[in-house]
């Protein structure tokens, strides 16, 4: 078993990337901080138009769950499938398979490596925007707050299990960049990313509920506002755990498979 300080040692690794890459860097934060103001209004737009309550969501709620929500996507936006498909397609994953450490870790790593970088930036965004737009929702008691922490936690990994399992696919496709695009227009959907999950009609939300995507936003977002009873949310983070551990095993297993095609091709 590898010692843990190797891993930490790539994490460390993957945040200085960040660094390196500053004028990249700088460009996301610019097109972030764009799309959670221009979120902000278009909701804006919509309550004003409506006064009062719309579905489940008061507007400070509303405001508390893009926020929620801009946050929890604004992390391991440095991991994705195409960095895999692109060591594959270069054949730097036989290095990988040289190296006497756990693959599925080491891509763990390199993806938390980034996080607390992101996510204080992220909240330095949404801090900001609060204070432009004013009457954010907070959690109503500690219990809430500890839960939507756990919950946001559960979140981050679950992200990563899904990244890691849709990244398999390069051992046997020509290109990631399709697959990728996909994955991330089908994950802001049913993740609730882009309108909350209550105002789909109930077919797609009774598919959305079936999923693993929901755990990425709307689980923790709604946790943090309070708005589920006690056996709900813990129904809700029981099933981001049952996912995010459940894929991380399928994805060794997705492995597995990979390795065995490298070897047959001559890899």
């Amino acid at each position: 078993m590898p010692h843990p300080r190797k891993y930490l040692a790539m994490a460390k690794a993957s945040l200085e990337v960040i660094f390196v890459y500053r004028a990249g860097w700088t460009v996301n934060l610019i097109g972030s901080v764009f799309y959670v103001v221009a979120m902000f209004y278009l909701w804006q737009t919509i309550f004003l138009s409506k006064p009062g309550a719309l579905g489940t969501f008061t507007w400070p709620q509303m405001k508390a769950y893009l926020i929620v929500a801009f946050i929890l996507n604004s992390t391991m936006t440095w991991f994705d499938e195409w960095q895999m498909g692109q060591d594959v397609r270069e054949g730097r994953v036989a290095i990988d398979l040289a190296r006497p450490v756990d693959f599925q870790m080491t891509r763990l790593a390199s993806a938390m490596g980034p996080i607390p970088f992101e996510l204080s930036s992220a909240i330095t965004i949404g801090a900001i925007v609060a204070i432009i737009f004013g009457g954010i929702a907070f959690p109503s008691d500690p219990a809430h707050l500890a839960l939507f922490i756990v919950s946001a936690a559960l979140a981050v990994l679950l992200k990563f299990s899904i990244i890691y399992c849709v990244s398999m696919t390069a051992f046997w496709t020509t290109g990631m960049e399709g697959v990728s695009n996909a994955r991330m227009a089908v994950q802001n959907i049913f993740s609730g990313a882009l309108i909350p999950l209550v105002f789909f009609p109930d077919w797609l939300r009774a598919l959305a509920s079936v999923l693993p995507f929901q755990g990425m936003i709307s689980t923790p977002a709604l946790t943090y506002l309070g708005t589920m009873d006690g056996p709900t949310t813990a129904f809700m983070i029981g099933s981001q755990a049952v996912w995010a551990f459940g894929l991380l095993l399928f994805g060794r297993l997705l492995w597995r498979s990979a390795v065995k095609a490298v070897t047959i091709n001559g890899g």
